[in-house]
């Protein structure tokens, strides 16, 4: 005897029964049916056969060997074809059913899931992930009177929103915390950062320390989901910031963004920056900066990440060696003034970039020796700076950064600060005195006032910060000349790959 049970065991398919038992079996489903030959049957017959079935169906379900055709890869949703066969195999091959009454088994193949579509031009696929490989992000930055540039972001699940200033120098991030303690009013307190508020904030259970401008900033390091330039960036370690001093007293601004790459132990994680080059967020390790004049025709300043924006420089970049990893710091091999003989510092000096700074700040001793070729005058008020005639601002040489051979200028507009102050006109010096301890090596920090002339390229390249990249005027434009307009945007490009090119020879 033998018999095949379907997959939902209802087609039960009988071989080689006698008329005799199949009688039986009726009685048996007419007895279920309380019909009145029930009291008729051979009841231990009857019962006996039941008991059989109901093993057989029970058997289908558990005992039973199954086969089932899968795929190459199995569906995770669990969409396959299945064929269940079970049953005894000692039947006659005569008398066994016909192929087409059972389920067709599936033979193993890669169509049981659907096919994933190509990627699209412009994407890569990492993993199981596609990110976007060809689009950079534009940040707009607001010019705070040209003493800092700051962007907008927002932090935490339902969002809060910051103001941030941008500092090239600086390896972290840090927001005002609702807990701070130190007694100075924010000029609009309801931005503070409250992690009880953020669903996806996350405690990190370590201090946080920081320094601006020799004042200490202090609290704790937090997680939170970050959004800015139109990415959500997932867990972005920050400080919270409960005792920080008036550094954005009377402005607008909340906390820091930093972009410098990270020393070995500093800090908790990654920075935003390079952050978002693990999330797989943009495209190339670069970031690009554009500082406009205040006040002026110029366009929005811009924070390109993942990349550079032609819109905001014309000429090439070319290239000189950092000395100092994680400092953007590279060799300045003099400063003259234009027209003129002679060169501050003949053995060159130590330069890094700092968006955060408003100056251009060095050494008392050749700060001094720059201003007095200049003509220039210790300003009365500050003894740190030097003043100029306003009247005659329009007539002063060029100051020019000799980087890599190239002649890098700033005119007058670029290193002249005009300030009212009492209803009187102000004009004073951009270059300004750096002070140091005795144990530092003096270094000059070039700031905002010299990024405004200069398109400036931050690459990280393979994480090996040892490439900086500066360029000349836009061809056809002469240093001295055309090269000078508030309008003129050279780029400046800070590379971190290894390979550099060959120097361009000096003019």
């Amino acid at each position: 005897m033998g018999l095949y049970i379907s997959n939902n065991c209802q087609t039960v398919l009988l071989r080689t029964l006698s008329i005799k038992f199949l009688l039986k079996l009726s009685i048996v489903l007419s007895c279920l049916l309380n019909h009145e030959d029930c009291l008729k049957m051979n009841l231990p017959s009857a019962v006996a056969f039941a008991l059989i079935l109901i093993t057989v169906c029970a058997a289908h379900v558990i005992h039973f060997p199954v086969s089932q055709a899968l795929g190459t890869n199995r569906n995770p949703a669990g969409v396959l074809r299945q064929s269940w066969k079970a049953g005894l195999q000692t039947m006659p091959q005569s008398t066994r059913p016909k192929k087409q009454s059972l389920p067709k088994r599936s033979k193993p193949s890669v169509h049981l899931l659907p096919r994933p579509e190509l990627p699209p031009k412009g994407f890569q696929r990492s993993r199981n992930n596609y990110f976007l490989t060809n689009i950079t992000r534009d940040l707009k930055l607001t010019n705070f009177y040209d003493k800092v540039y700051y962007c907008s972001i927002e932090l935490g699940t339902p969002s809060q929103k910051f103001n941030m200033a941008i500092y090239t120098n600086y390896p972290a991030m840090w927001v005002p915390s609702v807990h701070r303690t130190n007694g100075y009013t924010l000029p609009h307190p309801d931005q503070r950062y409250n992690n009880a508020h953020s669903a996806t904030y996350h405690a990190i259970g370590k201090m946080f320390t920081a320094f601006h401008d020799d004042r200490l900033v202090g609290g704790y390091w937090s997680r939170d989901t970050l959004s800015v330039a139109g990415m959500i960036v997932k867990n972005q370690s920050f400080g919270e910031a409960v005792v920080d001093p008036d550094i954005f007293e009377d402005t607008i601004i909340d906390g820091v963004l930093g972009l410098r790459p990270r020393d070995v132990g500093e800090g908790v994680g990654p920075n935003v920056f390079e952050n978002m080059m693990m999330q797989k967020l943009l495209p190339a390790p670069v970031f690009s900066l554009f500082l406009n004049r205040f006040n002026s025709d110029d366009p929005d300043s811009t924070l390109t990440l993942g990349g550079t924006n032609p819109d905001y420089y014309s000429g090439e970049f070319v290239y000189t060696p950092l000395t100092e990893p994680n400092r953007w710091q590279f060799k300045m091999e003099g400063i003259r003034i234009a027209n003129l003989v002679g060169v501050i510092s003949n053995t060159g000096f130590q330069a890094k970039l700092d968006s955060g700074t408003p100056f251009i700040q060095g050494p008392w001793q050749e700060v001094d020796d720059l201003h007095s070729m200049l003509g220039a005058k210790v300003h009365q008020d500050w003894p740190r700076r030097y003043s100029f005639d306003c009247s005659e601002v329009d007539s002063l040489p060029d100051v020019e950064f000799i980087v890599n051979g190239k002649m890098l200028p700033l005119s007058s507009k670029d290193y002249v600060i005009e300030e009212y102050k009492d209803g009187k006109l102000t004009c004073y010096s951009a270059i300004q005195e750096l002070l140091w301890t005795k144990n530092e090596s003096p270094v000059w920090v070039i700031g905002s006032a010299f990024m405004r002339a200069y398109y400036t390229k931050f690459d990280l390249g393979g994480c090996r910060h040892d490439d900086l990249r500066l360029s000349d005027p836009p061809s056809g434009q002469s240093a001295c000349g055309g090269a000078r307009t508030r309008n003129r945007r050279v780029p400046a490009d800070l590379r971190a790959d290894s390979q550099s090119t060959v120097p361009p020879s000096p003019r």
